[in-house]
């Protein structure tokens, strides 16, 4: 068990989340082996179960209302966090707005260290993750502090995100729309996602399959604005045919 527990810890601290099948094949044990491992370290504090695996927890900027995003709809979060990631290259400045996909996006810019990335951020969790990461140069956006979203906001933020101008901005969002656009609740976080996609030259919008078909009302940009949505396998067939009928910028595949 001690030498189990090492290796989740390990994988843990590295990523942000482990799932059982990986690793079941990583540590050559049953799955049912590993849920027990996972459920004791739970008891513990130092992990949260979750459907398939388990989250890290005990950063102290995580509330409660962060925990429910963070955990919802994980394996969709994931997905979409290793396809973002492929959109970025070496040297590249990027801005990553709060959005809890975004923190899972900064967990994979943790663990591959191909790549060197500047990153400019307003969300004091991400910036917790990435600091200290020897190939990320972070740039965290003082402003008004939002506990609801630890995360920062008002216009302190928004005028230091103006100064800079970065090449990609992954923006999480709550609602799309292919008629009506793309939205998001409440508007200091409109404002920053906003001015974030107002200073960089490429969009990409982060969410997962449930949030088609929503309209919310923050108006954040129309489709034709940005560079492609990020999203992930399970969105429904009905939405792939429009997308492939219309030649929306949709992406939900994973490149090899």
């Amino acid at each position: 068990m001690q030498e189990r527990r090492k290796v989740i810890l390990k994988e843990l601290e590295q990523n942000g989340y482990v799932r059982v099948s990986t690793l079941s094949q990583l540590l050559q044990c049953t799955e049912m082996t590993i849920r027990r491992d996972l459920s004791e370290i739970a008891e513990e504090g130092l992990l949260k179960r979750t459907h398939g695996g388990a989250v890290k927890i005990g950063n102290n900027f995580v509330t409660d209302n962060v925990k429910d995003l963070l955990y919802s709809n994980l394996h969709r979060k994931i997905y979409i966090s290793k396809i973002a990631y492929n959109m970025i290259d070496d040297q590249d400045t990027i801005f990553l707005d709060d959005a809890t996909t975004c923190l899972y996006l900064a967990g994979e810019i943790k663990k591959n260290v191909t790549k060197s990335v500047n990153v400019i951020t307003n969300s004091i969790l991400l910036a917790s993750e990435l600091m200290q990461t020897a190939h990320v140069t972070l740039k965290m956006i003082g402003g008004d502090a939002a506990a609801n979203l630890s995360a920062t906001v008002g216009p302190e933020a928004l005028e230091q995100i103006r100064k800079y101008r970065a090449d990609k901005a992954f923006i999480g969002v709550n609602g799309i729309d292919f008629q009506k656009g793309i939205t998001g609740i409440g508007y200091p976080q409109m404002e920053i996602k906003q001015a974030m996609l107002g200073h960089a030259e490429k969009i990409y919008i982060l969410a997962d399959s449930s949030k088609f078909g929503y309209t919310y009302l923050s108006h954040i940009c129309q489709l034709d604005e940005v560079t492609a949505i990020l999203t992930d396998s399970d969105l429904r067939a009905a939405y792939k045919a429009e997308i492939q009928k219309y030649q929306y910028p949709v992406i939900w595949k994973i490149e090899e």
